[in-house]
């Protein structure tokens, strides 16, 4: 890693998934769309395709998520990260990736007493993807470092 500086972001509620399409997509879904677009033109577009990490690392009932790229451009390490609760949409995601995801952004807002999925045109294609145990050892010290963030965080629950 070069003498960039890491930047974490935690502010989305959640991951989506959609496998009927050629490349099965992971969404990372907001709740407010100014956190969404900020994200996008802040911190995603200058991220090169072929060098976004994505990684699971899946527990009993929990995987912890970690997505992020470095960019030459901003001269920062961005890292998405969150502990989700297992769901069939990840298991069918899992078993449909076959080499390349497709990543996108969502958002997820109150409209009429219901809720609205709003999906966003961007788009990026990542095909370093990483299906792992919570017991799995890792030397990528980005992915060390998010994972004992998210410790320390279930431990302030």
């Amino acid at each position: 890693m070069s003498d960039s500086k890491i930047e974490w972001f935690e502010d989305f509620i959640g991951l989506g998934y959609h496998v009927f399409d050629v490349r099965p997509t992971v969404y990372l879904i907001f709740d407010n769309k100014r956190k969404l677009v900020n994200a996008w033109n802040q911190i995603i577009k200058y991220w090169p395709d072929y060098e976004i990490k994505m990684r699971f690392f899946e527990g009993d009932a929990n995987y912890e998520f970690v997505l992020y790229c470095q960019s030459r451009i901003l001269q920062t390490t961005n890292v998405f990260l969150k502990s989700l609760k297992m769901s069939d949409h990840y298991q069918q995601f899992m078993e449909e990736y076959n080499g390349s995801a497709s990543l996108q952004i969502a958002n997820y807002s109150p409209k009429n007493k219901k809720y609205e999925l709003e999906i966003f045109k961007f788009k990026k294609k990542v095909i370093d993807v990483q299906f792992l145990k919570n017991q799995d050892i890792v030397d990528d010290f980005i992915v060390l470092q998010a994972r004992e963030r998210l410790k320390q965080a279930e431990g302030k629950k």
